[in-house]
């Protein structure tokens, strides 16, 4: 049974929460607790506390008593407005086979449609500001209300004394000695009040294997990998290791081996495009984990993001600090390598988890978010319970995934606390309704699923699972844990259609004795140190790059991340998982939990077959919808202005469909656009993307030393809202953004299909041809060109129609020009449009892909709208036509190719007269692929020249050239679409430089 000293349990209502505790005692009704309106009855104002009070940890001593003037940072969470329908919300947007399935909320839009109604957020804060404490306004979550106090002040308005506390390792603390007591009007508006408390810490869910520490030089530099290789041990180590008695595959998991061992080999991208989010508590040796990098020679970017009162102290490597996060880091950069990877540093308090937690959900930058701290549900008030879980329901319903470790102590999660031995019980936050609980397994050998694989149990530590006796499900609202109910004991006291949440949800390798192999840190001597870990901590972040790299698949990236894991994971096929049959996770006699067939107590579903499960994740989301094209005549939608700049590091966002100014209707599923910056300085990019979805690792424009006005086009879904985001990824400046719409895509009939044809040159003012004279187009002047049903610049047709043609693709190329200017294409008897597609400088030679309506008569538009004459050239890539052709979908932005890192190519290196194939065998999603939009950009350039891209392994179209660039260190992107042959598209340079390529769309027949 439960401990009588632990919290008092709470149930999920139907909605799918836990409701608050209230209890009325006979102090407060005396007037004690928060000021009572004269107005209200009596009855209603009786102070009510929330929640229950601290579980003070085990070996902590009594000490003085916090004093009165000690200051306090506190946070009241609210109730959301409506809890039925966020709950029902967020099971739409996770479960398939919902019409709102991956409908995610972007960023910032929880708070407006769940947060806490307005009336609430005032009556709450009057209430605590006449209680003389110091509210906050509301959080970015609608929900939050920070408030400052001294112990005196919360003493008074809550009804609580404070008592004084040495933690075991000496840490002064303090803690309310009563659950808070609020006016009792306002109890049914309040889930939570946290920070009352300091004793409260988590512990990391990590189990170093013993006297396994081994030291070596530092590590540094870069070695040639193959990208479709899993990251390989560099030599230096795999030699310390073997003189140490050590085999690679039995006593630790190496990289490659880690990820044979989980069928992740080969995957070329790495989860290019994903971000995952890790949450911590402490800081960690950065130098060893960038060593670990080398070793490997991974890419992998890691960004620190310090929260609250965090201070980023060297780590106390020595006590073990740092190990867990270095843990987590180097699991991720080996299993991931192409993901980005924010590391969020948070306080160890009470406080300060819930902070972090919030932090990294109100972000929205990291589709997937992996917990290795935790502690047992006993010691867990159920205050901060509460407010995690809507934390958690928030990020469901933004379609973020999050995996915790369930915990290294068994069925008994409490064991090694002092507190509550050998009870029955489980770990927070991985016991939590909308996480992803992970435990542990143990396993040797070398191969795919090397056997047998067993329960993780022994040295004293096994993989935490069984029943929370916190949270009872609304079976209705959570059948994927009702489906395994084996009339285990009713620990929560669930009621009539309701079930205690069960974990662990799956489980992975834990054990220590066949554990992880991570750099931990360097000493004073720079001395090179690494271990062996294991503990579920490993195992969630395995779990963690498992779905990043299902995230970072085309269908999945097409369609949105995974999301909440746990309604998809529950409803999968059991062939995806192998199936733990072997050991139990007791370690106290208590007797539970035995693995067997299925489900089970000990390790969920079991542990993954990587590229299956991948496959299944993303088999069931839907199937990204054909649009068919309509154009619309050129029209400005957005002008920052030099005044209204989009700040450096900062997003703005854009409607775009359903808006009337654009003329894009509501059921549009992507946007053609030329997005053009300006005013800029130093180094940066320009990403566009579907706003509300995680940023993509992907750019659309870049530019060094200002580079004046650069255009693109850019072809890019639209979120759920209609929106798309702009992010200036300058460190340096603020930049002016344009935006011109030139057509959309609708999943239906009623518009065009592409039909997509081999680079042709149209015409070259600089040497005249049949379609122009050999004259630059002068200031202020247009020339018109046939196209539809027209000829080369040599006279050949262009296999272009002069009939059911709507619009063309153009790469269209502006040199020589005397003087800054800009040019618009447009349909021909038309008045040029306040619309541009190239924008350059002086003498500055700029291509830009171009898709523009074609005029009644068949021709097309060049204006020059400065005074300055410029030389004009242009490519036909495709047209648009009402009598067939093929239909677009959405595939991004994902980055395929980056020479910087050997992304998608062989070796690290530039680009420089060699072809380069891109293989867009992608799991069979591209293999229809009739032609690709493509994103390029060169980089580090060393003198003048061009890069080309054409059909894979075919000859090279001569003269065709898709992006061009004068002199050494430019940064310049075009939009170009390729047909693809041989399930490939090739590229080229004439002069070294890196380049990068995005993934935006491909063109199919159906």
């Amino acid at each position: 049974m439960l401990d009588p000293s632990g919290p008092t349990r709470t149930r999920i209502r139907g909605a799918g929460r836990a409701t608050t505790l209230a209890v009325v005692t006979a102090a407060l009704v005396s007037g004690a607790g928060l000021p009572v309106l004269a107005t209200a009855s009596a009855e209603s104002v009786a102070p009510k506390r929330i929640g229950s009070a601290p579980v003070i940890p085990h070996g902590a001593a009594k000490a003085a008593a916090p004093a009165a003037d000690t200051e306090l940072d506190l946070s009241v969470t609210l109730e959301p407005k409506d809890q039925a329908a966020l709950t029902t919300f967020v099971n739409a947007v996770s479960t398939p086979g919902s019409p709102l399935y991956k409908h995610y909320l972007g960023t910032g839009q929880f708070a407006q449609r769940f947060g806490a109604d307005a009336a609430s957020v005032a009556s709450v804060r009057a209430a605590l500001t006449a209680a003389g404490l110091h509210p906050g306004e509301v959080g970015a979550n609608g929900l939050t209300i920070p408030v400052k106090a001294t112990v005196a002040e919360a003493k008074k308005a809550f009804d609580t004394d404070f008592a004084g506390y040495t933690l075991p390792d000496g840490t002064a603390a303090y803690a309310n000695t009563q659950a808070p007591a609020v006016r009792g009007d306002l109890a049914g508006k309040i889930a939570g009040v946290v920070g009352l408390d300091t004793t409260a810490t988590y512990a990391p869910r990590s189990v170093a294997k013993p006297k396994a520490a081994l030291k070596g030089p530092a590590v540094s530099g870069d070695k040639a990998r193959n990208i479709g290789a899993s990251p390989q041990l560099c030599g230096e180590w795999k030699t310390i290791l073997g003189n140490a008695g050590l085999v690679d595959g039995v006593d630790y998991y190496s990289s490659a081996t880690l990820a044979q061992a989980y069928n992740l080999n080969g995957i070329a991208d790495g989860a290019s495009g994903s971000t995952i989010a890790i949450m911590s508590l402490e800081n960690y040796d950065t130098r060893a984990a960038a060593s670990w990098q080398s070793c490997n020679n991974t890419k992998t970017t890691v960004t620190n993001i310090p929260v609250g009162g965090f201070v980023p102290a060297a780590p106390d490597t020595a006590n073990g600090e740092g190990g867990e996060t270095a843990l987590d880091v180097d699991t991720i950069a080996s299993l991931a390598p192409g993901a980005s990877i924010l590391v969020y540093q948070g306080v160890n308090s009470g406080q300060g988890v819930i902070d972090t937690y919030q932090k990294i959900v109100n972000d929205n930058r990291a589709q997937v978010v992996s917990i290795s701290w935790g502690r047992c549900e006993a010691e867990r008030d159920s205050g901060r319970e509460n407010a995690m879980n809507l934390i958690l329901q928030q990020a469901a319903a933004q379609g973020q995934s999050v995996v915790a470790a369930s915990g290294d102590s068994g069925s008994t999660d409490c064991n090694g606390s002092g507190l509550n031995e050998n009870v029955l019980n489980t770990d927070s936050p991985a016991s939590q309704p909308y996480v992803t609980g992970v435990g542990g397994t143990s396993h040797s050998g070398l191969g795919t699923y090397p056997g047998p694989i067993s329960v993780w149990n022994r040295s004293g530590g096994s993989g935490g699972g069984g029943l929370s006796t916190r949270w009872a499900l609304s079976d209705t609202d959570f059948p994927w844990n009702a489906q395994h109910d084996a009339q285990y004991s009713n620990v929560c006291s669930a009621g009539t259609g309701q079930s205690c949440r069960q974990v662990p949800d799956v489980s992975a390798l834990a054990d220590p004795d066949h554990g992880y192999l991570i750099f931990t840190d360097y000493d004073s001597d720079n001395t090179l140190w690494a271990n062996i870990y294991g503990g579920t901590s490993a195992a969630a972040p395995l779990w963690a790059s498992l779905v990043a790299l299902a995230n970072a698949s085309t269908n999945c990236a097409a369609n949105g991340p995974v999301g909440f894991l746990n309604p998809i994971l529950h409803k999968l096929d059991g062939s995806v998982f192998n199936d733990v049959t072997i050991g139990n996770n007791d370690i106290s006699g208590s007797g539970k939990y035995n693995a067997h067939a299925g489900y089970d107590l000990a390790s969920g579903l079991g542990s993954p077959k990587g590229k299956n499960v991948m496959a299944a994740l993303c088999q069931q989301l839907p199937s990204q919808p054909a649009g068919t094209f309509t154009s619309v005549q050129p029209k400005r939608l957005l002008d920052t202005t030099t005044a209204h700049a989009v700040p450096s590091r900062q997003t703005t966002s854009l409607t775009v469909a359903g808006d009337a100014n654009s003329g894009v209707p509501a059921g549009a599923t992507a946007v053609t656009l030329n997005v053009t910056v300006a005013n800029t300085s130093g180094i940066g990019f320009l990403t566009v993307w579907p706003y509300g979805k995680a940023m993509p690792a992907t750019s659309n424009i870049n530019w060094v030393d200002g580079g004046g006005a650069q255009p693109n086009l850019v072809t890019v879904p639209v979120g759920a809202d209609g929106k798309i985001g702009i992010y200036n990824g300058s460190w340096a400046s603020p930049a002016r953004v344009v935006v011109d719409i030139f057509g959309y895509y609708t999943p239906d009939t009623s518009g065009a299909g592409f039909v997509p044809l081999a680079p042709t040159r149209l015409f070259d003012t600089r040497y005249g041809d049949v379609n122009v004279a050999k004259a630059p187009l002068g200031g202020l002047k247009q020339i018109s060109v046939k196209i539809a049903g027209g000829v080369s610049k040599d006279g050949v047709s262009l296999n272009v129609p002069a009939t059911g043609v709507t619009a063309v693709v153009l790469n269209t190329t502006v040199t020589r020009g005397q003087g800054p200017g800009w040019m618009t294409v447009f349909p021909a008897g038309n008045t040029p449009p306040l619309a541009s597609n190239l924008n350059w400088t002086d003498n500055k030679t700029v291509a830009n892909l171009v898709t523009v309506p074609v005029g009644a008569d068949g021709k097309i538009s060049f204006y020059n709208a400065m005074s300055g004459q410029v030389d004009v050239l242009a490519d036909v890539f495709g047209y648009f036509t009402s009598d067939g052709g093929d239909k677009f979908h959405a595939a991004g932005p994902k980055r395929l190719v980056d020479t910087r890192t050997g992304k998608g190519a062989p070796l690290k290196a530039q680009v420089n007269g060699n072809t380069v194939h891109i293989d867009l065998k992608d799991g069979g999603v591209l293999n229809g692929a009739s032609s690709v939009v493509l994103n390029i950009a060169a980089l580090n350039t060393q003198n003048n020249g061009f890069l080309a891209a054409w059909p894979g392994y075919t000859t090279r179209p001569a003269a065709s050239s898709n992006l061009n660039w004068v002199g050494a260190n430019q940064m310049v992107a075009n939009a170009v679409v390729v047909p693809v042959k041989n399930n490939a598209v090739d590229f080229t340079t004439n002069s070294p430089a890196d380049v990068i390529v995005d993934l935006l769309g491909y063109y199919s027949a159906s």
